[in-house]
């Protein structure tokens, strides 16, 4: 048995087997656009669509969980509106002839970079949210869906390097028992959201990177105390069936 720890992030118990989530990362070409005009448009039209469907994700998640939640989604909205990113991404489109999804890429690591460096955890939890809403956009601006999550068996701990709001608000509530990542903190959004839902999560694990061969392991978490049990053994599984 082994026991790592990391954040109390949603409070729970949960036994199953890991499910190791990595998310799609798609490959921008950094290729020079000869018509900025017609790419400013595309940019436009994709925040256009991007505002739609998280309009959409805050009035399903109000009727869900309620209005603290909802308004996450409603400060994703005021992400993407932000003048200084939308500022930052028509300029690199229009000065230097990048593509729109380079431009976002781009300017979203940078912001994302600033808000990691604060001194302030509340800030530093914001990274991720820009992250999230650039992920948006360049899944438009590529015109691929955004990538589902994989069906995921009955019993499953959800493992990842972070997750988003936007992939938290899409977990089946039916299969995921619990949620453990490598990054992330009890204050970010998807921590939030994952108290909302119901759903025990760990965050901040203590571990390097995540290892692949514990993927299929059962697994115990204990969010009540930020512990992650690998292969219980019959005396720590005893103990939490007593609980």
């Amino acid at each position: 048995m082994q026991i790592v720890e990391g954040t109390i992030a949603s409070p729970g118990i949960a036994l199953g087997h890991i499910g190791i989530w990595h998310p799609a990362i798609w490959n921008i070409d950094p290729q020079r656009i000869v018509d900025s005009a017609q790419e400013l448009q595309r940019f436009e039209q994709a925040c256009d669509v991007a505002l739609s469907q998280l309009q959409a994700l805050e009035d399903s998640i109000r009727d869900d969980t309620g209005e603290e939640t909802a308004q996450l989604f409603s400060a994703h909205q005021l992400m993407l509106q932000d003048d200084d990113f939308q500022q930052e991404i028509r300029d690199a489109i229009s000065r230097e002839h990048a593509s729109a999804a380079w431009a976002v890429k781009q300017t979203s690591e940078l912001f994302a970079a600033q808000m990691a460096a604060m001194e302030d955890t509340y800030f530093q939890a914001r990274a991720v949210d820009i992250r999230d809403v650039a992920g948006r956009l360049i899944t438009l601006l590529c015109g691929h869906p955004r990538a589902a999550q994989p069906a995921y068996a009955s019993n499953t701990i959800l493992l990842a390097e972070e997750i988003t709001p936007s992939e938290t608000v899409q977990l089946d509530r039916q299969r995921i028992v619990a949620i453990v990542t490598r990054q992330g903190s009890s204050i970010s959004h998807s921590a939030i959201l994952a108290r909302a839902m119901g759903i025990p999560a760990i965050m901040g694990l203590n571990i390097p990177a995540l290892p692949d061969e514990w993927e299929g392991l059962e697994a115990l978490v204990d969010s009540a105390t930020g512990h992650l049990y690998l292969s219980p053994d019959s005396e720590t599984r005893q103990r939490y069936h007593d609980k």
